[in-house]
Formats: C-alpha cells, sequence, structure tokens
C-alpha cells in the first residue's frame, strides 16, 4: 500500500492506494457524465483503508450490496435518475480520504474547513475542469456550503446558499449548475421526492440526455 496523498495527514487523513495514481482518479461511475453527486468524504470503518481499483471505480453501480443504503436512497428520489444511472451519473466527494467520522482526529470546524479546502483545491478542481458536469447535485449541508464557498453564483444578488435550491456558477469558463441539498439519508420521502422534482426540472432545462 502506498500513500499518494498526505497533505492533511496532520489531521488524521491520508490517501492510501496500491491502484490509483491520484486522488484525482477518485470517480465513482463514468467521469464524463454530466450528472455528478458530491458528498462529504467516504465512510469507512475505521479499519478498512479504501483501495478500489480503477476498474471497480468506472464500473460503480448504485444497487452494488457492498455500498450502504445512501446510493438506493435515489431511487426515492427519482426513478428516472435510478434507472438511467449507469453512465450518466457519476458520484464523487469533496474529500477522498476515507474514514470513520469527519474529521477522525481534529473534531472542530476549523480543521474540517482546511481539509475540504485543501482536498478540493487539489482534487476536485481538477476534476470538474477536466470532466466538466452540467449538474452537480450536493448532498448534505457541509457539502452544499463547501461547494457554494468555492464556486460561487454568476447572479451576484445571491449570496448565501440558504436563499435558494440551485444556481449557476463558472469554473474555468465552464458553467455548471450546483442543486444544494440535505443529507439524502436523513431526509423524508416527502423531502426525497421534491428533490428529485428539482433534479428532473434541471435534467430538462440543461438538455441532459439519459
Amino acid at each position: 500500500m502506498e500513500i499518494i496523498c498526505n497533505e492533511c495527514e496532520k489531521f488524521g487523513m491520508k490517501f492510501e492506494s496500491s491502484h490509483l495514481n491520484s486522488p484525482q482518479d477518485f470517480i465513482e461511475g463514468n467521469p464524463n457524465s454530466k450528472i455528478w453527486i458530491i458528498g462529504l468524504n467516504p465512510k469507512t470503518d475505521g479499519k478498512e483503508v479504501l483501495n478500489p481499483t480503477l476498474e471497480d471505480l468506472r464500473n460503480f453501480k448504485p444497487d452494488d450490496k457492498k455500498k450502504s443504503n445512501y446510493f438506493k436512497d435515489f431511487k426515492k428520489v427519482s426513478e428516472k435518475l435510478y434507472n438511467k444511472w449507469e453512465g450518466n451519473v457519476a458520484h464523487t466527494d469533496l474529500v477522498k480520504c476515507g474514514s470513520q467520522s469527519f474529521p477522525p482526529i481534529l473534531d472542530n470546524k476549523k480543521g474540517a474547513e482546511i481539509i475540504i479546502n485543501n482536498c478540493m483545491s487539489k482534487h476536485l478542481e481538477y476534476q470538474i475542469k477536466k470532466y466538466k458536469p452540467k449538474l452537480i447535485i450536493c448532498n448534505g449541508a457541509p457539502t452544499s456550503y463547501a461547494i457554494f464557498n468555492k464556486f460561487k453564483p454568476i447572479d451576484k444578488n445571491i449570496t448565501s446558499p440558504k436563499e435558494i435550491g440551485d444556481y449557476k456558477t463558472e469554473y474555468n469558463g465552464h458553467t455548471f449548475t450546483v442543486l444544494l441539498t440535505g443529507f439524502i439519508g436523513r431526509i423524508d420521502d416527502w423531502s426525497k421526492r421534491r428533490l428529485g422534482i428539482d433534479i428532473e426540472k434541471n435534467i430538462d432545462e440543461l438538455k441532459i440526455e439519459l
């Protein structure tokens, strides 16, 4: 096992892999998908090291029994999206290192911000610049706030993520839509379906073919 990123090791976070060249490889599904779901960081049991092969990542399926119910919850969000997932939806995280809790050692807001900002600037920005998704769905408040603060709305009248559910932003000449959500695994079924309607509306408006 080789440590290929230890920028946040003082906070208990490091990326180890025998198969990947960089945390930038960590995208579950087809990276050329126009729809991305972004979470906070991969959850492990505290002992397991996150070490997928590139083939495992690219062949990811949301109904994989080894995965948590988190992905299966999207069936309640939008069956249209869930049934067309393969090849059309990709998933990654703000922080590529897996951990049992976040952050694993420095359990305070400042430590979390340092880790998130460090990983976004080195890895997520690169991924967005390279693959150019059209719709990013943020999973959970920490992800929504972090993405909002990093990729500001084009509309300067929008100053807080509390003001809107989605917005357009631009990065490196590429324009895309960000959809802010609560954590999929915790919102009720009514909220899941409301989110699904918002997702489907954006898919239609952005002319994304599923």
